[in-house]
């Protein structure tokens, strides 16, 4: 690994935590000053909606600049919007007022937070050699995990201590060390900019997501099937099923997301490790830990023995992380650079998409059927997930640049 990949990595750590943060105070805040539980969720919902619109603009900002510049100038920017936040909470306004400010100034941050996240993951193979990809994946993955372990942790301690406003100061001086760190890249790489029609290059990376080439079409379709299916962590379910499924206060509900960030990180630094290994068998990577997720979710479903429930959740993670870094890596590998970023775009808004419609289809199945068949609907999705991919990829017989990339190393 360089010193880039590091200063990267540097910037995508201290950025996590400083969101992590910045979120949870900004929520607390909303609360603090109406006492509404709905207002309060209002803060995820419009940050949710400024990353799925900045997702549109971001493809047209590639054409004409450097992801290295977009990174750093988005941060840049972000800090300058969360300090107004700082200031907005601390005047003595109206309180319509007060709340149309702060909500106007989450959505803009958030719209800037949608340029970091596809430029940071776009920026990976840039910096890395290709055979430390997966390394280089599983690093960040496990640092993301245990930064926002630490951040939701850490964070209510740190705000009923010190208040609001100091915890919002602290996430400015870490998405200012993140701003810096990202000053410290060196790209290589020099982009020219192309004269296409924009509506050409806004949907240039759906077009990759749904495109049969390289089996970017069967990623794809997992990526719906398993997101779906990811609605089983959303917090009211988890919550629903520790009361109903097992029989346990609102303080195992908090056990059992410790445990999913501690399985996550385990299997981080399990795949960090024998990340040379992962990258010659990246799709079987995929498949693999799939099936085993499905097979995971349905002895928790099944299963109403609160221990048992812990340990199975820490046992996902590997097989989560697994998944997901090994998706990461082949994407990044089989896609060109000058793509990645439009990519990563769409695919994030294609995440917001899907998890929508997990929570509308999980809240609907919950209150009409039972929290515990919202587990075996994920079950079923993965299941279905996994074969799909066997038999597509077999069926397929791989594209030779695929058969270049999983048999580079062999």
């Amino acid at each position: 690994m360089n010193k880039s990949f590091y200063y990267l990595w540097a910037s995508i750590s201290f950025g996590k935590l400083s969101l992590s943060l910045y979120t949870m105070t900004a929520t607390l805040i909303i609360f603090s000053l109406t006492h509404s539980a709905t207002l309060a969720a209002m803060v995820m919902l419009i940050h949710v909606i400024g990353k799925f619109l900045s997702g549109f603009v971001f493809p047209l900002v590639t054409e004409s600049t450097s992801l290295k510049k977009i990174l750093s100038m988005s941060q840049l920017t972000q800090f300058l919007i969360i300090a107004c936040i700082l200031g907005v909470v601390s005047m003595d306004i109206n309180q319509v007022v007060q709340l149309t400010f702060i909500y106007s100034l989450i959505g803009l941050a958030a719209f800037m937070d949608g340029f970091i996240s596809p430029s940071r993951m776009s920026l990976i193979p840039e910096l890395v050699e290709d055979t430390k990809i997966g390394k280089a994946n599983s690093l960040i993955s496990t640092t993301d995990q245990s930064f926002a372990l630490l951040g939701w942790s850490v964070g209510t301690i740190a705000i009923n201590y010190y208040g609001e406003s100091r915890v919002l100061l602290v996430s400015l001086t870490l998405l200012m060390l993140s701003f810096f760190s990202s000053l410290r890249l060196k790209i290589k790489k020099i982009k020219e900019a192309k004269k296409l029609p924009k509506w050409e290059i806004i949907k240039a990376g759906w077009f990759i997501l749904f495109s049969k080439k390289n089996h970017m079409r069967t990623i794809t379709t997992m990526d719906i099937l398993e997101g779906i299916a990811s609605g089983i962590w959303i917090g009211g379910i988890t919550l629903v099923f520790v009361i109903e499924v097992l029989n346990k206060g609102e303080q195992w509900w908090g056990f059992i997301n410790t445990s999913y960030y501690v399985g996550s990180i385990l299997g981080g630094i399990l795949i960090t490790i024998f990340s040379r290994k992962l990258q010659k068998h990246l799709i079987k990577g995929i498949i693999v830990s799939s099936f085993l997720v499905s097979m995971l979710i349905f002895f928790y479903a099944a299963n109403s023995t609160a221990w048992i429930a812990l340990v199975l959740v820490v046992i996902m993670g590997p097989f989560y992380q697994l998944r997901d870094i090994s998706q990461q890596t082949y994407i990044q590998k089989v896609t060109l650079d000058d793509s990645l970023s439009k990519l990563y775009a769409a695919k994030d808004n294609l995440y917001y998409l899907v998890f929508a419609l997990s929570v509308f289809i999980t809240g609907l199945i919950s209150d009409y059927m039972g929290v515990v068949y919202v587990y075996f609907l994920a079950f079923l999705l993965y299941l279905i997930s996994s074969i799909f991919a066997l038999i597509t990829f077999r069926k397929g017989n791989q594209s030779p640049q695929i058969d270049k990339v999983i048999n580079e190393y062999q």
